[in-house]
């Protein structure tokens, strides 16, 4: 969201949000709800989607945000403030208890770093991990209309504050000077160009649809933007799922035989059993007469075998594939039928569930998410599973976690941070929530996980697969959950 935008949104919600007691701070996704006395202040920072919105209820199917929401809990916001026109919101709040304390919330929107984030005299804590902050650029307010209509657009992004690449294409001489007019007091009507990406235009010929404050056209775009991201993850799990299907049919076709070939193998057997003489020891094929055919064929053979094992071993293969043929093709069919009902499958309205980022099909050795951050957290799904992913796998600067005390599956965090340096916080805390949640403690809260670099485990001696010692330990308490 440009700066110019987020000006006029914040001229029609300051007085509305000053005053407000924060009782709480929630997120889905990337989307972030700040309830204020019982209403709610819905943020949105996906890149291609950035705003925020106030809404009279609190909306549903939010997780709470505990390691900042105990921070700004019944504090109340006394200043809501943005600085030269930047895309950053400062919220400065006043919390009573137990002394007068001056907190701030700040929300960027700069594309490239969305996040949300408090800050306290003595710390800063941020809801994802890339934060920046830079200085402001010149105003539109002082540059002149002409020369600015005939600056380029990526002058006009690099040099003016609160102007995006979207507003810098539409860019005119008499644009310029609506703006001007409008950023200093008279009024404007937004007009909703796209939600996919999010795009807002103040003119008139460039369509879309006209609201009359940038609150309710935000809080449509931002609603539009989920539904239209849920259809497109169900349309990405619906097309995994047939590509799985696909390639469970192709790999049984594989194996199917024509009756001919599943009878070969009878023949080839009988063929050994008939010429038993003629078969010397140790050789690894043998050609007989084929009475059936009235022609010679070649038939492979063990010479680790007896001539009798050998042809034992081909009766093996016939009963096998005599069995084997019409169960192959029945599950084809009913994997023909999946694919044909999932290809007619129509569109259902999103579940409420979470967002997981799945990136490995489920024949996978193990779950795989990834982190807003980019880091990649690999879970077990056995205790096979588990050993494959610490002792084979997992990297020995990579990060282990498991439930503490309790079965659960092994858990290996992948950070994207420079090598030698620690992950963030949030990433350890993320990561201890998946192993909370891949154990028997799933149901619980505040459950204790364990957790160290990989280079300080050994292998149980004599232990079962998956059994590890941990020769240095640290334990954080986090409720069971996935990333959204």
């Amino acid at each position: 969201m440009n700066g110019i935008f987020l000006h006029f949104l914040l001229a029609e919600l300051r007085s509305q949000l000053i005053g407000a007691l924060v009782e709480s701070i929630e997120a889905r996704g990337r989307i972030v709800q700040l309830i204020l006395d019982g209403r709610s202040l819905v943020i949105s920072l996906y890149p291609d989607c950035l705003g925020m919105f106030l809404t009279s209820t609190v909306e549903r199917g939010y997780e709470p945000v505990r390691a900042i929401s105990g921070i700004v809990k019944s504090s109340r916001i006394i200043g809501v403030v943005q600085e030269h026109l930047m895309p950053v919101v400062r919220m400065h709040l006043e919390k009573p208890f137990p002394g007068k304390e001056i907190l701030q919330v700040i929300i960027s929107f700069y594309t490239d770093a969305p996040n949300f984030s408090v800050r306290t005299v003595t710390m800063q804590r941020n809801l994802f991990t890339r934060y920046v902050e830079k200085k402001p650029k010149s105003s539109i307010l002082d540059l002149d209309e002409d020369q600015l209509a005939a600056a380029g657009v990526d002058f006009i992004v690099k040099n003016v504050e609160g102007v995006d690449r979207s507003l810098a294409h539409e860019l005119n001489i008499d644009y310029i000077k609506k703006i001007k007019s409008a950023l200093r007091g008279h009024g404007v009507h937004p007009r909703l160009v796209s939600a996919v990406p999010l795009r807002i235009s103040l003119v008139a010929a460039k369509g879309g649809e006209a609201y009359p404050t940038f609150n309710e056209l935000l809080r449509t775009a931002v609603h539009r933007y989920e539904k239209e991201r849920e259809k497109k993850r169900r349309e990405h799990d619906r097309d995994a799922r047939a590509r799985n299907i696909k390639r469970q049919i192709a790999r049984l076709q594989r194996k199917l035989l024509s009756p001919a070939e599943v009878e070969s193998h009878r023949v080839a057997g009988e063929l050994i059993l008939s010429n038993l003489g003629q078969i010397s020891k140790g050789v690894s094929n043998a050609e007989f007469f084929d009475p059936r055919t009235r022609e010679r064929r070649e038939i492979a053979l063990d010479p680790a075998l007896t001539p009798q094992a050998n042809a034992q071993k081909y009766f093996a293969r016939y009963k096998k594939a005599k069995r084997g043929q019409p169960k192959l093709r029945e599950r084809i069919v009913v994997l023909e039928r999946e694919l044909t009902a999932l290809k007619l499958e129509p569109e259902a309205e999103p579940a409420s569930r979470p967002n997981i980022k799945r990136e490995r099909p489920a024949s996978e050795p193990f779950h795989k998410f990834t982190l807003d951050s980019g880091s990649v957290v690999f879970v077990g799904k056995n205790a096979r599973s588990n050993d494959a992913l610490t002792f084979r796998d997992a990297r020995p600067a990579d990060y282990f976690f498991h439930a503490r005390g309790v079965e659960g599956a092994h858990t290996i965090l992948r950070s994207s941070v420079p090598r030698g340096q620690r992950p963030p916080r949030d990433e350890i805390r993320a990561a201890a929530a998946i192993a909370a949640y891949f154990s028997k403690a799933r149901k619980q809260r505040n459950v204790p996980v364990s957790y160290t670099q990989r280079k300080f485990l050994k292998k149980a001696k004599k232990g079962k697969p998956g059994a590890v010692i941990l020769m240095r330990e640290e334990v954080v308490f986090v409720d069971p959950g996935l990333p959204y």
